[in-house]
């Protein structure tokens, strides 16, 4: 879904928002569309689902009042409505801009950067999950990888009970920086409760493969320290995390299915995911055959 596919002012004009106002359009992500919406001297994320996107939408305002109430830094939703069957929600703007941006700007701040990306994961996985989250506390064992019973099964008896937020999409394009510290956590669609090591998982699966990022080696370079900073981060708020290798299964396999339809017409461009998930695979003791 795009921006083009969508009429921001009459999005806006139905909200009650008329008048003088600038509309920039953002990247909003695979099923979002996104807007910075400039009005009476305040400054809005405009952010609209995809149709139908309803479930996605309840589960970021559940989310994102949770992780608020924590003191996380999050938007704050202002609006929460529907426009011809998509959700729509309109937020306050946060400032700062992504650490992505703020590592390709100042690559020498990589070091620094990953020890903040770090402790913030940490205090996400120190807050609660809400209620509606705990009534599905083996929701994230399935989540995009519904076929994989034996690999749910295995989980099942390795998972802790903790019930902590799990953002599930946390990497450096969601999370917002002033150069110094965290400003803000973006997109939480795919939040719910569960295990941390979980969510670590899936960040360490998404830092380490980006088919869409072709990269001299530098950059590379500037990526991977980047990685093993934000691991030393959690690590001095967490703890260091044990029993891993089941995990990076799971979020291999979930990043083949999550991308999967991305890249139709170049499967190859995750052949690299598939062998680390195998290598895991061996290292967890399984020995399933790879999709």
């Amino acid at each position: 879904m795009t921006q083009t596919e969508l009429p921001p002012l009459e999005i806006l004009s139905e909200l009650g928002i008329r008048g003088m106002l600038t509309v920039t359009p953002l990247q909003g992500g695979f099923d979002t569309a996104m807007w910075k919406v400039e009005y009476e001297g305040q400054s809005y994320a405009l952010r609209v689902f995809r149709a139908g996107g309803q479930r996605d939408w309840k589960r970021e305002q559940i989310a994102l009042a949770a992780a608020h109430a924590a003191g996380l830094p999050v938007p704050e939703v202002r609006i929460a409505d529907t426009w011809r069957a998509h959700p729509v929600l309109l937020m306050n703007w946060l400032v700062g801009h992504t650490i992505d941006k703020e590592l390709a700007a100042h690559p020498w701040r990589f070091w620094q950067q990953g020890l903040v990306f770090g402790r913030m994961q940490a205090a996400i996985h120190a807050v609660p999950a809400p209620v509606q989250f705990r009534k599905m506390p083996d929701a994230w064992i399935g989540w995009q990888c519904q076929e994989e019973q034996t690999l749910q099964e295995q989980l099942r008896h390795l998972a802790s009970d903790e019930a902590a937020l799990l953002h599930l999409d946390y990497h450096p394009s969601n999370v917002l920086t002033d150069g110094k510290q965290v400003t803000g956590i973006v997109d939480w669609t795919n939040a719910l409760a569960g295990d941390p090591r979980a969510d670590v998982a899936r960040t360490a699966s998404i830092l380490r493969f980006d088919p869409a990022r072709r990269e001299p080696f530098r950059e590379r370079l500037i990526h991977y320290i980047f990685a093993w900073a934000w691991h030393v981060g959690y690590q001095r708020e967490r703890g260091r995390s044990k029993d891993m290798p089941l995990f990076y299964v799971w979020a291999g396999t979930i990043l083949q299915y999550d991308l999967a339809k991305r890249y139709q017409d170049r499967p190859q461009a995750l052949n690299a995911a598939r062998r680390w998930t195998y290598k895991w695979k061996a290292k967890a003791g399984c020995f399933e055959k790879d999709h």
